[in-house]
């Protein structure tokens, strides 16, 4: 259970939990959500395009389509993990939610789906769940928010590196923006170097700054 009360789980391989301690709802709302898919919708008209490393538990995908729904913006995610949690524990994590939230109906949609080897499909929304390794799967392009929701260097420091961000940020559409928690000097500087705009945004709590990437051309 994490400070918000919110729950996540925790990576036996890796030993750290898959959202922040400080707060999972919390963290997801403000990186994601707020800095992320609500701040491009603001700049662009239309369908928009949504792309996450990390698809795990579906937790940023339900969020992510209760908004648009909410929006009434038509959202298409493709979400890329090398594996889903197993049943026993996706259901650990959707019962331990002190209070049921209003989208965890669509989390189930979206997790039964994904779980059969199919798309979400509802009017004007749909999230993929494509399996595989990052460095290995090919990615789609004009995306409008890419989620950058690896494990931290800290766990997984080959996931943020110059080789590793390319493919990512070369997905974004010329509006686009990648957005991630990891706000680590290094992170940024890679950004840079691969000839990204890198800005720190003010994170959310338990974490000074977060990262929010864009074509430079384009800001």
């Amino acid at each position: 259970m994490t400070r918000d009360g919110s729950p996540s789980l925790e990576s036996h391989r890796w030993g750290c939990a898959f959202h922040s301690r400080h707060g999972a709802l919390t963290e997801a709302l403000h990186v994601y959500l707020q800095e992320g898919l609500a701040h491009v919708a603001a700049e662009v008209e239309g369908p928009l395009r949504l792309l996450e490393m990390g698809a795990g538990t579906g937790f940023n995908a339900a969020l992510a389509l209760d908004w648009a729904q909410r929006q009434g913006r038509e959202l298409h995610y493709t979400g890329i993990d090398v594996a889903l949690p197993d049943q026993e524990a996706w259901e650990a994590w959707r019962d331990s939610w002190p209070q049921r939230p209003s989208w965890m109906e669509r989390a189930q949609r979206i997790r039964d789906a994904w779980a059969a080897g199919q798309r979400f499909l509802e009017k004007g929304l749909s999230a993929t769940y494509v399996p595989g390794l990052a460095s290995e799967v090919s990615l789609p392009s004009g995306m409008h928010c890419v989620f950058y929701d690896a494990f931290s260097p800290t766990q997984q420091p080959e996931l943020w590196t110059s080789d590793a961000l390319a493919p990512w940020l070369a997905a974004l559409h010329p509006q686009g923006y990648l957005v991630t928690y990891c706000a680590r000097g290094h992170v940024f500087r890679a950004v840079r170097a691969l000839g990204y705009r890198a800005e720190h945004v003010q994170g959310p709590p338990g974490k000074r700054e977060m990262l929010r990437a864009s074509v430079v051309s384009h800001r």
